[in-house]
């Protein structure tokens, strides 16, 4: 497995002109930590010039798919990430889907939420309002399908942990949720989609033949898990994975991206 640090590996460089030269291409990427740095204030967050350049120009290429498949809900993908429409997006980690790109009749998918997990939805975000009142500096944010605590804020990083596994036990002592720690936030849902069915979907909705995923948190690891063996994953960072192949951060992963768009547009004539 190449080193955080070695972006442009050769065999990370075969594995993206091998991939550039797929009859269908799809290029998926989650956002925060990965085509994103970190924000303290989670809607500040953008992706870097290099990497949103990068990701317009391959979407703008023919027989090629971008996708973002994350855990913010779509409007704030549409609003932040995908101004122009034209890339596939999965929000609130693979349960909602808005496939535009590919016509009005490619069945987006939205969330409805029965009365069942909408009464367990507002118990879950009582008890982050709870845990937000209890460590000054910490945040709620509130999704479609799920509630997150978002410790980032927080200037004491022991008191940061100490809120995470505060909220950790409170929604285990919960019915009904499927829990997501992440880096510095804790989240719920009271949906079982995963950004694994996102990669799935987006696959199967562009006929691909070949897929490229880019993650950076545990969440994406169900995305690396459901790629097949002519896919190629790529983890953002120094987290365990499963992907094959890494770099170190945002700004690498925005160079490297700069070099994929070149070598695609090359493959392509």
């Amino acid at each position: 497995m190449s080193s955080p640090d070695d972006a442009l590996s050769p065999e990370l460089l075969e594995a993206l002109r091998r991939l550039a030269k797929a009859p269908v291409l799809l290029a998926a990427f989650d956002f925060d930590g990965t085509l994103a740095p970190f924000t303290v204030d989670p809607q500040d967050s953008r992706a870097l010039p290099e990497a949103q350049e990068a990701l317009d120009r391959l979407a703008a290429m023919e027989r090629t798919h971008v996708g973002i498949i994350s855990g913010r809900d779509l409007g704030f993908l549409r609003s932040v990430v995908d101004k122009d429409r034209t890339k596939l997006l999965s929000g609130s980690h693979g349960a909602e889907l808005d496939l535009h790109p590919l016509g009005p009749d490619a069945g987006d998918t939205t969330i409805r939420l029965s009365g069942e997990q909408l009464v367990a939805l507002d118990r879950a975000v009582d008890a982050v309002r709870e845990v937000v009142d209890r460590y000054p500096g910490a945040k709620a944010e509130l999704k479609p399908a799920g509630v997150c605590l978002h410790t980032r804020p927080m200037e004491d990083q022991s008191l940061s942990d100490q809120a995470l596994a505060e909220m950790l036990g409170r929604f285990e002592a919960l019915d009904g949720l499927r829990i997501t720690p992440g880096q510095q936030v804790m989240e719920c849902s009271v949906l079982s989609a995963t950004k694994g069915e996102g990669v799935e979907a987006l696959i199967r909705a562009t006929g691909a033949d070949a897929a490229l995923f880019v993650g950076d948190d545990v969440t994406d690891e169900d995305g690396m898990r459901a790629l097949r063996p002519q896919d190629v994953g790529l983890k953002v960072g120094d987290k365990e994975t499963v992907a094959p192949f890494r770099v170190a951060s945002p700004e690498a992963l925005g160079r490297l991206l700069t070099q994929f768009a070149q070598l695609r547009a090359d493959a392509l004539g």
